[in-house]
């Protein structure tokens, strides 16, 4: 095996003897769970794993962002075992560019997480705590109150 960072390595069509290498298989399982992962999160996933509306809204937000980057690595996947060049997308170097897409991603995400999503879950929390004292009480209420006894002493005769 050649390098696989050299400029003719990641330029040419693999043969019909290299589409399955040990890269190729781990990348197609990588890319197909991680696509099949990012379309069950955009759909329903959502809904069961996100407790309130900030966490459902990330969640889609993130697996609509992965189902793009899924979506692309597993065409060029799928122009690589089909054996055909055009717009010379079977070359080795588009997978290699949709890894390092994953690898951008992943970062994106982890940057996301520590700024804005951080932000718009305190701000979250501080309207739950609002609406909570905002709450206007009902008549009769939830509590049942409760009065002290009265102590009553009795007339002799």
């Amino acid at each position: 095996m050649d390098n696989p960072f050299s400029w003719d390595y990641l330029t040419t069509v693999p043969e019909t003897t290299e589409v399955f290498g040990p890269f190729a298989i781990v990348y197609l399982v990588l890319f197909g769970v991680g696509f099949l992962a990012a379309v069950y999160l955009y759909n329903d996933g959502a809904r069961r794993y996100g407790t309130n509306g900030v966490q459902r809204h990330a969640i889609q937000r993130g697996s609509a962002i992965a189902i793009g980057v899924f979506g692309v690595g597993l065409f060029f996947f799928g122009i690589r075992i089909l054996q055909i060049n055009p717009f010379n997308f079977g070359m080795r170097i588009w997978l290699w560019l949709c890894l390092l897409a994953l690898a951008g991603m992943a970062a994106y995400f982890a940057y996301y997480a520590r700024t804005e999503y951080r932000a718009q879950m305190l701000a979250w929390q501080e309207r739950q705590v609002k609406k909570q004292y905002l709450r206007p009480a009902h008549a009769g209420g939830g509590a049942v109150r409760v009065e002290p006894r009265r102590v009553v002493r009795r007339r002799r005769r």
